[in-house]
């Protein structure tokens, strides 16, 4: 899926809820100035970028007609789907888009037009946006460092972008682990520290029930070290990811009295 920062709304009210590239965006908003200047009525479209769980959707609704996730140019923001009567074999409106929409950059692609069904389904609606063949290029809107990327580095971005939120969720759940056993621990420490002051203040104190009790805290102190630095980390290998460090710390506690 592209992150939103590589994707633009279109530009005229009918579909202004549909994204795709910048410069797909670009050489679509022009031709549909055109399409408008010569019908007399707005250019919609049923549809342009779709995210991957889009595609799977609508493949389990249209079958054959839709592509395989993962392969369509509609998730690449490079497709359209055109209504008005685009869609209609030999209607006007198709008839020009056939002869204008090319110097925008646009083609009803081979597989769409052959009605040889090895190659695809017939689908004189579906067009895919080329940047070498568009004849009418005007700049596209600004991306972060005001350079147009390439589809290669369109693919890079978006791979390094997935790959950055994997591990900052990864990261994060480590994290929340990690202080879910932290703040169990910390709670049965404290427990035992006042059970042992609790003892201290209400006992018959002599010498040697005090270094006694010293003792004692010094062996709770030390058991409990030992025992949470053998507490696995959250992501060593073998170990689960929702192992539950809460019980755990309960049950080391349980064998570190004295």
């Amino acid at each position: 899926m592209y992150p939103d920062s590589l994707l633009v709304y279109l530009g005229w009210p009918e579909v202004d809820h549909l994204r795709l590239t910048p410069e797909a965006a670009a050489s679509i908003n022009r031709l549909a100035a055109a399409f408008e200047a010569e019908f007399h009525k707005p250019l919609y479209l049923s549809d342009a970028y779709r995210t991957y769980a889009q595609q799977v959707r609508l493949k389990i609704q249209k079958g054959v007609f839709a592509a395989r996730p993962g392969t369509s140019v509609h998730g690449l923001g490079l497709a359209i789907d055109a209504a008005s009567n685009i869609n209609v074999d030999g209607s006007a409106e198709h008839r020009w888009m056939e002869a204008n929409a090319g110097a925008f950059g646009w083609v009803n692609p081979a597989w769409a037009q052959d009605y040889n069904s090895n190659n695809g389904q017939h689908e004189p609606w579906h067009w895919e946006y080329h940047p070498a063949l568009d004849t009418n290029l005007t700049p596209a809107p600004a991306l972060e460092d005001d350079m147009p990327y390439t589809e290669d580095q369109l693919r890079l971005i978006i791979s390094e972008e997935v790959t950055k939120r994997l591990d900052e969720r990864r990261a994060r759940n480590r994290a929340d682990m990690m202080e879910q056993a932290e703040k169990a621990v910390a709670s049965r420490v404290e427990d035992i520290a006042t059970r042992t002051t609790s003892a201290l203040l209400t006992s018959d104190v002599g010498a040697g029930t005090l270094a006694q009790a010293v003792r004692d805290a010094r062996v709770i102190a030390r058991r409990t070290e030992v025992a949470v630095l053998a507490l696995p980390a959250p992501g060593t290998p073998g170990v689960a990811a929702a192992i539950d460090y809460a019980a755990l710390a309960a049950a080391l506690v349980a064998h570190i009295k004295p």
